[in-house]
């Protein structure tokens, strides 16, 4: 018997665009995702990377370009790990930077929202916050749109 992650890693794993009717659809391009978010707000999910007290760089330019790309075909999009590194500049004390609390703080983000976008950024397959984006999308009928046709090694 399997649990939730297992039947995630999995259908990561095996996932084609054509597989999913459903709430998960894979290979959705930043031009799709804006068509299928029918003017909702959009929550970019990706991983997120600390390097001492601050977002890394280079995770936060990643989640910053993936929002822009939705932005660019006028969609609302939201990135939480843009704004944590935004926050996190002017103030290296608050507690964002801890799960328990990054978990907190990102889920009205995430609940306002009317879809989630994964963009096939570095990590997106194993981290345990898009994991854990994906796993609410699916237990509340939000739609979950994967940049990622399938799972790369070093996905």
């Amino acid at each position: 018997m399997t649990g939730p992650r297992e039947d995630w890693e999995a259908l990561v794993r095996a996932a084609r665009p054509q597989d999913w009717a459903g709430p998960i659809t894979f290979g959705v391009a930043p031009v799709e995702a804006a068509k299928r978010s029918g003017g909702r707000l959009v929550y970019v999910s990706t991983p997120l990377v600390l390097e001492g007290w601050q977002v890394s760089e280079t995770v936060m330019i990643d989640a910053a370009r993936a929002a822009a790309e939705l932005a660019r075909f006028r969609v609302a999009a939201v990135s939480p790990v843009v704004l944590g590194a935004a926050y996190l500049d002017v103030d290296m004390h608050l507690t964002i930077r801890e799960p328990k609390s990054w978990a907190r703080w990102v889920a009205p983000i995430r609940n306002a929202a009317g879809a989630i976008w994964v963009p096939a950024s570095r990590g997106w397959s194993r981290c345990p916050q898009v994991w854990a984006d994906v796993q609410w999308a699916a237990s509340h009928g939000v739609p979950v749109m994967v940049e990622a046709q399938e799972m790369r090694h070093g996905g």
